[in-house]
């Protein structure tokens, strides 16, 4: 199915924007206050534990858990796993008055890269660039309501695959070095702040760390596993992280402390599933479905599973619920529902909202999960199309070279007499 996703989330030490046109994310991740920085816990021991490098990789990459935010909270960037898979090509922008600055950027990418095992090479070409390093000088950038000494933003499409990266270093920056090193670590898809874990990521009075640590260099190997794929569900990933961070921390240290029992994360992470869907969170209650599918957590329980979904089906949340449709219709984190899914991508739809038109109007149009009806999808492609969405004007204009002048004129007075609905009230 050729729909669309969309998600909706807000900023928590980082400003994350939607980009519809291109159906991706952009996120920024701000290095703020570097000389202010709040210690929320203890600074953590410089030899990691197994469990402290599972934590903190759940934290960092996962967000499963976190101490900072709920699971569930209101950051959630895209509830799967982020990474590159191509070539990361990169341009130079902005003042070269600092060499020095220009050459620890490019060694720190190449360090990441081959840790990563992800190729690095400069562009030929402006155009060819998929990463940006511009350098500036100033007191600080405004990002929003925020202030960023400096900050990455980044593009990935709906497959977890990093497009692009453009990285601001200021070169007034009180330590350079972490703020080339935090920033593009975050750009390599650990995009959050363990903050209990001694990680160039974390932010710690009297520990702010240039150098990446042991912990980092294991996160990002073990991100970087094929094991862990692209648009892997993040419990789908915490579920074998820990064998991951276990030979990555023995090759790199085989001095490491024994690891214990790691098995409490992942019952720590159902806990807070269960608190936040409590508090009526779908995001939440679409994990504790796949939990109960899978068995992550917990035995595998197809009737718990239904009930989650059911209860998310519930919502009356438009950004929610559209979440939810396409979970079902891909298949991805419960089983394929495509009936359920455009169900619920109408009811969204009735309400105005132009991507479930759209995702709607692909499914009229193929006859999934509704059955085929071509002047119903046209008429919904109209819509979503007027709402801006790029994919539903191509759809709009294939759809009407294929039907007869009557059904186009009759789409087209449906369209013309649609009127949005009120929510029903529960």
């Amino acid at each position: 199915m050729d729909g669309v996703r969309n998600k909706t989330v807000r900023p928590v030490k980082s400003l994350i924007r939607r980009w519809f046109a291109t159906l991706a994310l952009a996120a920024s991740l701000l290095l703020a206050g570097l000389g202010t920085a709040v210690a929320l816990v203890e600074a953590p021991s410089r030899n990691p534990t197994h469990e402290d490098i599972l934590r903190g990789f759940d934290a960092s990459a996962l967000s499963a858990s976190r101490e900072d935010v709920a699971y569930g909270g209101s950051y959630d960037p895209v509830g799967m796993i982020v990474k590159w898979q191509t070539p990361i090509v990169y341009k130079i922008e902005g003042l070269r008055s600092r060499p020095e600055a220009i050459n620890l950027a490019i060694a720190t990418l190449q360090q990441q890269a081959a840790l990563a095992g992800i190729e690095v090479r400069a562009a030929k070409a402006p155009s060819e660039a998929n990463y940006t390093l511009t350098f500036g000088n100033a007191a600080g950038y405004n990002i929003g309501d925020r202030k960023a000494v400096c900050f990455l933003t980044y593009n990935f499409n709906t497959t977890g695959q990093m497009q692009w990266a453009k990285l601001q270093i200021n070169l007034a920056a009180p330590s350079l070095e972490r703020c080339v090193r935090h920033e593009i670590l975050h750009g390599f898809g650990l995009m959050n702040h363990p903050h209990r874990l001694h990680s160039v990521l974390s932010y710690h009075v009297g520990d702010q760390m240039a150098e990446m640590t042991e912990a980092d260099i294991v996160m990002l190997r073990s991100l970087y596993d094929p094991r862990i794929r692209p648009a892997m569900s993040r419990l789908a990933a915490l579920s074998i992280t820990d064998s991951l961070i276990e030979a990555n921390r023995r090759s790199l240290n085989p001095r490491a402390p024994a690891k214990t029992d790691a098995a409490p994360v992942l019952r720590d992470v159902i806990a807070d599933l269960d608190k936040a869907a409590a508090r009526g969170n779908v995001r939440a209650m679409m994990y504790l479905a796949e939990a109960a599918w899978q068995g992550y957590g917990m035995p595998k329980d197809p009737a718990r599973m239904t009930a989650w979904i059911e209860r998310a089906s519930a919502t009356p949340d438009v950004v929610a619920r559209f979440d939810l449709a396409h979970a079902l219709s891909s298949g991805r984190y419960m089983p394929k529902d495509s009936t359920r899914a455009a169900a619920l991508y109408r009811r969204n739809a009735e309400l105005g909202h132009a991507v479930s038109q759209n995702n709607y109007a692909v499914m009229l149009r193929d006859g999934i999960g509704v059955p085929a009806d071509p002047v119903a999808a046209l008429s919904w492609f109209i819509l979503a199309a007027r709402g801006k969405v790029a994919m539903a004007e191509r759809s709009r204009r294939a759809l009407m070279q294929n039907l007869p002048p009557a059904q186009q004129q009759e789409a087209l007075r449906r369209a013309a007499a649609w009127r949005p609905v009120a929510e029903p009230p529960r």
